[in-house]
């Protein structure tokens, strides 16, 4: 059990971290425009890190198989312990993307005060 719960902690904090990373980074800007010429609803996909992270905590759970309820019913114990998963991941992005505006609100502070030290020169 608290193995299982702890592979779940993992997935969710790899499918934030990817779906973040996927989501909001310049790394991946020209693959989120490519996919949203592909297909709209796709291009939303790698655009929306919530719905993103759905997708990466499902293909975790079928990698790793965590059961944390035992009902005697596999399919209703996979999807549960899938969206506690899920859950979990929300959480972490929440507090991961708020670090992320904090990062990207700071850089564009230090950018703006160079920009005004330098016209003052």
């Amino acid at each position: 059990m608290i193995a299982d719960l702890i592979t779940c902690l993992m997935i969710a904090l790899a499918a934030s971290s990817i779906s973040i990373t996927v989501t909001q980074t310049e790394l991946f800007a020209a693959f989120r425009e490519w996919t949203v010429k592909k297909n709209a609803m796709i291009g939303h996909l790698f655009q929306c890190f919530y719905c993103l992270s759905h997708w990466a905590v499902f293909g975790g759970m079928l990698v790793y198989r965590p059961a944390l309820l035992h009902s005697g019913f596999a399919l209703i114990d996979w999807v549960m312990t899938a969206f506690i998963t899920i859950t979990l991941a929300t959480l972490i992005n929440g507090l991961m993307f708020k670090v992320f505006q904090a990062a990207i609100n700071m850089h564009v502070m230090k950018h703006d005060a160079q920009q005004k030290l330098q016209s003052h020169k």
